[in-house]
């Protein structure tokens, strides 16, 4: 099994993306956001190198077992979905470079999500008057969007493409979204 995973075609095995994305995604009006996303989740390298490294055969079989999971497919629906909420409009991006260097950094130390220090790590991500409306249905979004198998998903496509992962973001994710319920 394997070895045939390894040896499918470049056309094959976009064949196996394609309908991933293509089956998770239908019947959902994707935002331009979310349309880069469902692109970006096609990338695959159009060959494997012939003697392919065991990561690379690893990571493409892990990575069919993950497309075929349905749970997970309906996990990714829930997030493009979530997407297209306004509060992810007015903080994705810029709530995500905030909690990678300020949550990341508490979650290294390690800084207790629940203490005044973790409500001062909190401050400097999300802004100390928000109103409690709009900061719950933050949290609620960051619970739907933090996902360790999407981002493992994103770590088995860089290793296919040559790519090193990018740094991981689920822990400082979960580390907001416990400081959110504990400073509520």
């Amino acid at each position: 099994m394997t070895h045939k995973l390894a040896h499918l075609s470049a056309a094959q095995r976009q064949q196996v993306i394609d309908e991933f994305v293509e089956n998770t995604f239908s019947g959902i009006a994707l935002d331009g956001d979310a349309e880069v996303v469902a692109e970006w989740m096609r990338e695959l390298p159009d060959e494997l190198p012939d003697d392919p490294a065991p990561d690379q055969v690893d990571a493409w079989i892990e990575l069919t077992d993950l497309v075929a999971d349905e749970d997970f497919r309906q996990r990714l629906r829930r997030i493009a979905l979530a997407g297209a909420s306004p509060v992810a409009s007015r903080h994705g991006y810029e709530l995500r470079a905030l909690a990678l260097r300020h949550a990341g950094r508490a979650t290294a130390e390690p800084i207790p999500p629940d203490s005044a220090e973790g409500r001062a790590v909190l401050d400097r991500i999300i802004r100390p008057g928000m109103p409690s409306g709009e900061r719950d249905e933050l949290r609620r979004w960051l619970e739907t969007v933090a996902d360790a198998r999407v981002e493992r998903y994103w770590e088995l496509i860089a290793v296919l493409n040559g790519r090193g992962p990018a740094p991981p973001a689920v822990p400082a994710f979960t580390w907001l979204i416990a400081a959110m319920r504990a400073h509520g």
